[in-house]
C-alpha cells in the first residue's frame, strides 16, 4: 500500500516539475519574441572600429526596446527560478517547492505591480496561471509527496494531532 502511495505522490511531483519547465519555457520564449520584434540595426549602429553606439530612436521603437527590456529584467530570473524549480521536481522529486512558490510570487508580483493600469495582454494569462500554480503546490496530494517520513518518538512532542 505504502509503494502505491508513494508511487501516486511521486505522479503529482512530475507533474507540477513538467508544469513549472513548460511555465518557464513559455517564459523565455516571449521574451524571444519581444526581442525579435526590436529593429537592432536601427537601434544600434557599428563603428568601423568595432564600438557599437546607440543613436537616437524614434517612439516605435523606442516602445518596443523598453517593452523587450523591461521584460527581461522582471521574468527573466523567475524564468530561471521556475526551470530550476522543475528540474528539480523531477530530479530529486522532493525539493524545489520554495523555488517554485518564489517564482510564482515574482510573476504575480511583477504582473501586479510593475506594469501600469493598462496592463499588456499577457499580463492576465500569467496571473491567472500563477494563481492555478499556487493553488496546485499548495494542493493536498502535492503537500503529501513533501511530507517527511514518520520522525522517530524522541522527536515528536507531546501532543498528538489527528487529521
Amino acid at each position: 500500500m505504502t509503494e502505491l502511495r508513494q508511487r501516486i505522490s511521486y505522479r503529482q511531483v512530475r507533474v507540477v516539475g513538467a508544469l513549472l519547465i513548460l511555465q518557464g519555457v513559455g517564459l523565455m520564449g516571449l521574451g524571444v519574441y519581444f526581442f525579435g520584434r526590436v529593429d537592432w540595426d536601427r537601434a544600434l549602429v557599428t563603428s568601423g572600429q568595432g564600438e557599437i553606439d546607440i543613436q537616437t530612436i524614434d517612439e516605435p521603437l523606442l516602445k518596443l526596446l523598453e517593452q523587450a527590456v523591461q521584460f527581461a529584467i522582471f521574468f527573466l530570473p523567475s524564468a530561471v527560478l521556475l526551470l530550476l524549480a522543475g528540474l528539480s521536481f523531477l530530479v530529486v522529486r522532493r525539493r524545489g517547492w520554495l523555488l517554485a512558490t518564489t517564482a510564482q510570487s515574482l510573476i504575480l508580483l511583477v504582473c501586479l505591480f510593475a506594469y501600469p493600469d493598462p496592463r499588456p495582454g499577457f499580463a492576465y494569462p500569467f496571473i491567472a496561471y500563477c494563481i492555478l500554480m499556487v493553488l496546485y503546490l499548495n494542493s493536498r496530494s502535492v503537500r503529501a509527496a513533501f511530507h517527511s517520513k514518520e520522525k522517530p518518538a524522541s522527536s515528536r512532542s507531546g501532543t498528538v494531532h489527528e487529521a
